[in-house]
């Protein structure tokens, strides 16, 4: 395989939950530099979120995208690429988020506006582990309507309540909006057109790099798009059942080094010491 890019999610997919960047997964990043070949962080996190994720993998002279591909920055954290939701399906996905008991979320270049943040158990491991040191408004009403709906980059609904995530994605399903997932408890929702493959294509395009020689790494369903945009899309072996449909390989665990192993040894052709 003639592999010019790779892109990986974060959580789940090189990011065990509750876990470190490996050191077979610092080693693949490494080779991959000797050979040219870029590799691309590709998260739902906001950038004040993967300070830590950047810094273990050593990635920081490397292209980033952000935000399930709201945008691309560079790596002195320059933005290169940036979508925002049409207003229309702002107004209609915050109207239909107020109507349940779910904490709300809303992603803008300048930071993290959060409301209801009572009904998680922990909401506030959960806000730090996502947000980092960046800007962070919580539970203020005023300031989430007044900054917190403009230049959105994705809104989120977060609920442990398995039935009230039943209900409220299929209501959102009715705003025209874009709605996906990376865990059974939340949903994102952006405008169609956006999302992580649109993001990976315009990059891949900047660095002259034919998707079909583009390799993708994913676990939930927000990662979907991104894989069915490459050539050689990637499922780690703790992804949802529809990402490995979706993969043309079936890769081991996050937590046993599934893309480290199909990095070094399939695509570089070299062992994992």
């Amino acid at each position: 395989m003639n592999i010019r890019l790779i892109a990986t999610d974060v959580d789940g997919t090189i990011l065990p939950r509750g876990g470190t960047i490996s050191a077979a997964t610092r080693r693949a990043v490494e080779r991959c530099r000797a050979r040219n070949i870029p590799f691309v962080i590709v998260s739902g996190r906001w950038i004040g979120a993967l300070g830590n994720v950047i810094a273990q993998a050593g990635t920081a002279d490397m292209p980033i995208i952000i935000v399930n591909g709201s945008a691309v920055l560079g790596p002195g954290g320059e933005v290169l690429y940036e979508r925002f939701m049409e207003p229309e399906h702002v107004a209609r996905v915050y109207d239909t988020l107020r109507r349940f008991d779910v904490q709300i979320n809303s992603y803008v270049p300048n930071g993290l506006f959060c409301l209801n943040t009572g009904v998680l158990k922990r909401p506030s491991t959960l806000l730090t582990a996502y947000t980092g040191e960046g800007r962070m408004v919580l539970d203020d009403p005023a300031a989430f309507e007044r900054e917190g709906l403009k230049r959105v980059y994705k809104l989120e609904g977060l609920t442990e309540d398995a039935a009230t995530m039943a209900r409220l994605r299929a209501a959102l399903a009715e705003t025209g909006a874009l709605v996906t997932h990376s865990s059974p408890r939340n949903v994102e929702l952006m405008s169609p057109g956006m999302g992580k493959a649109a993001a990976l294509r315009w990059l891949a395009a900047r660095l002259g790099v034919d998707m079909a020689d583009c390799m993708a790494f994913g676990d939930n369903a927000n990662d979907l798009d991104m894989l069915e945009c490459v050539g050689w899309p990637v499922a780690v072996g703790n992804a949802a059942e529809e990402v490995k449909r979706a993969a043309r390989i079936v890769a081991d665990a996050d937590v046993n080094d599934g893309v480290a192993k199909v990095i070094l040894e399939s695509v570089l052709e070299e062992e994992i010491p």
